[in-house]
């Protein structure tokens, strides 16, 4: 379903405070007093935290069962009335008593009649969630509203992409998050991550402050389609901020640089992600013995291609260096044989026509240092152009990812695209290939790690920052996996090469460990232990592929 077209601009406030356990008057209170000033502020929109009504860290299940409250209690029948009183919407998390006698960990929308018009049920439970709550039993409800066409979740829901894009896919405009965040990660990346890869407002309200052995950082925030945020309020502050929403213009689901967020997806390549998880290869994989030291490579983004001033010669020396240095497995930025990062339909034949001389160099390095080289450029078959990457040892070549998703850039000449996603399991580890915009999609990802990917390679010509900065990251991280991501120098976004492990950077703002260099030639390297890449837990118990709902994701894979 998409959005209405509509263009709409409304006022919308995010609250950022602490609830007071087991203290229901106190956070009546509360919500009163923030609504009173996000109304002075003229928001026709107010979202709250997660757990408003009782607070998060409960004594144990029976604690919180003392705490929650039906959806005809007091704290729902407050912020009806504060609906009805200031003629707006609120949003606000909420500990439930079900109609079915079980506990969980909720998300209310009351329209301005006063009227329950969105429920939802947190799928994605923490460790200490699920000391008390059940999983949520609701789906991805997404409601028309006379603001735009509204979804829910709740925090950790922010760290399974096929959440967020559910509601995307469903025609979401905007997505209000009411949350409990631990880490400044989760606000100051994955929520603009989610609204960048999505196409939709995210308005995130957290906590701030100590509950108990919890401490909140805050990082409420209003962010754009674009990824850019709007208003956010201060670390370790209380109070609201507000924005204006604009939501059915057409540019909010595009790239900034051309092609469609939503309509170039490719639904009939992702149906693995609605798969029972015990029927996917990477169940498999997992349940097998691993002995870490037998399971280690050297990986490498090779930032290194033919340019105005690198000669074909010039690029594949730095590939040969980069093994001198013990790397196996070598990641080159897209189109390596080419001086262009953008091909016409000439050059893309040309290309095509040069590939079997540069495969056979290649070849030759692969094997006298017993390495991997993952090439990206065009293949021909029966005539026809595709962009596409091979993967290249000693003995030639034995495999190729064909592009799956065809953007903007390749349309004048590319006449097919791959039906799907391979692996590849090679002695260096099990490898997956992003092709250029093929990065672009988190389905990508998702669908190679489901088939068992220890690594995936992102062959790139980067257009925006954003790029590097909010997608990179959550695909090793969400996904548990090595990626490494080429880039080239003479993009938009030029170089910035790179290689994510599976649990990420110690600090949130990578750029600070991974700063990103233009240079062309530098090698970028990781002494990869890829048992990292069997082990898919966050934290205890939180599964970043077991966990899923797999049952709630038809919409994903629906090519219709």
């Amino acid at each position: 379903m998409s959005s209405s077209n509509v263009i709409k601009t409304f006022r919308a406030a995010v609250v950022q405070t602490l609830a007071e356990l087991g203290d229901l008057p106190a956070n009546i209170a509360l919500v009163k007093r923030y609504v009173a000033e996000a109304v002075r502020q003229g928001a026709q929109l107010v979202v709250f935290p997660e757990c408003m009504n009782s607070g998060y860290l409960f004594d144990s299940a029976e604690h919180c069962r003392q705490l929650a409250e039906t959806l005809d209690g007091a704290y729902c029948e407050a912020l009806a009335t504060l609906c009805r009183e200031h003629d707006i919407y609120v949003a606000s998390g909420f500990t439930e008593e079900g109609a079915d006698g079980k506990v969980y960990n909720t998300a209310l929308l009351f329209d301005p009649d006063g009227e329950l018009i969105c429920h939802y049920q947190k799928q994605f439970l923490a460790t200490h969630d699920q000391n008390w709550f059940e999983v949520g039993a609701k789906g991805n409800p997404v409601v028309d509203t006379e603001l735009g066409r509204i979804g829910l979740l709740i925090c950790f829901d922010g760290r399974i992409p096929e959440i967020a894009r559910c509601l995307a896919a469903q025609g979401a405009e905007v997505v209000l998050d009411m949350a409990n965040f631990f880490a400044m990660d989760q606000a100051e990346m994955w929520v603009p991550a989610r609204a960048y890869e999505n196409g939709v407002w995210f308005i995130a309200a957290t906590k701030a402050g100590v509950e108990r052995s919890i401490y909140y950082p805050g990082g409420s925030m209003i962010v754009a389609p674009d990824g850019h945020v709007q208003a956010r309020i201060p670390y370790d502050m209380h109070g609201v901020v507000s924005a204006d929403i604009v939501v059915g213009t057409q540019n909010a689901r595009s790239w900034q640089f051309g092609g469609e967020k939503m309509q170039d997806r490719r639904p009939d390549a992702y149906r693995i992600l609605a798969t029972d998880f015990k029927r996917t290869p990477l169940n498999a994989i997992l349940e097998e013995s691993v002995v870490p030291e037998t399971r280690t490579t050297k990986v490498a983004a090779i930032q290194a291609h033919v340019a105005r001033d690198h000669s074909v010669d010039d690029a594949v020396e730095m590939v040969e260096h980069a093994c001198r240095l013990g790397v196996k497995v070598i990641a080159l930025p897209l189109y390596f044989g080419a001086t262009d990062w953008v091909l016409s339909a000439a050059s893309a034949r040309k290309q095509a026509q040069m590939a079997p001389a540069l495969i056979e160099r290649l070849t030759g390095i692969c094997a006298r240092y017993d390495a991997l080289v993952i090439l990206p450029g065009v293949g021909e078959y029966e005539g026809k152009l595709y962009p596409e990457a091979v993967l290249l040892d000693g003995s030639g070549m034995i495999g190729r990812q064909r592009q799956v998703h065809l953007g903007p850039r390749v349309s004048s000449w590319a006449q097919s695209a791959a039906e799907g996603f391979a692996v590849f399991d090679t002695r260096y580890g099990r490898l997956g290939v992003l092709v250029d915009y093929d990065g672009m999609f988190p389905e990508s990802s998702r669908v190679l790690t489901l088939m068992g990917a220890e690594i995936i390679v992102w062959c790139c010509a980067w257009e925006h920052p954003n790029q590097r900065r909010l997608l990179a990251v959550p695909k090793a991280e969400d996904n548990r996996v090595y990626l490494v991501c080429a880039n080239r120098t003479d993009a938009p976004y030029p170089g910035g090469s790179f290689v994510v492990p599976p649990n990420g950077f110690p600090v949130w703002d990578f750029e600070q460990v991974a700063v990103p260099t233009p240079r062309w030639g530098a090698v970028m390297p990781e002494y990869a232990n890829l048992a990292l890449s069997r082990q898919k837990r966050m934290i205890p118990g939180v599964d970043m592929v077991r966990n899923r709902l797999v049952q709630t994701y038809s919409v994903l894979t629906d090519a219709s």
